[in-house]
């Protein structure tokens, strides 16, 4: 509940927010796409490059930390503070903030068992 009243974490939340929009689309050519399949070349581009937006907003979430811890900047509005709403929105948005991160780990973990059931 510490980090609720920080800048950086509701813009690292609405980052979150961001990444799971832009996963959707990306997912949904995949799901849309005819029957040849949606190129995995095209695909990995578009997975590296938000990735790297992710990153991006990563290192901003980090600089804004930084100014608010030595600027003493806080959210001080106790009805921001106290809605349920934005609570939930908040907590959902920093678990979608790392979903490029869980991915690329589901990938590598998938990647590694499959290498291994085949070499057994």
């Amino acid at each position: 509940d510490k980090f609720r009243d920080k800048y950086s974490f509701n813009f690292l939340s609405v980052c979150g927010w961001i990444i799971f929009v832009l996963y959707l689309i990306i997912f949904s050519f995949i799901v849309l796409s005819p029957n040849e399949g949606f190129p995995a070349l095209i695909f990995f581009y578009f997975f590296l490059l938000l990735l790297g937006l992710n990153v991006f907003f990563y290192i901003i979430t980090f600089f804004i930390y930084v100014f608010e811890t030595i600027n003493f900047k806080r959210i001080t509005n106790e009805k921001v503070l106290n809605n349920k709403f934005i609570k939930i929105f908040q907590i959902s948005g920093i678990v979608l903030a790392f979903l490029p991160l869980i991915t690329i780990m589901i990938v590598l973990i998938t990647g590694f068992t499959k290498d291994l059931v085949y070499s057994i």
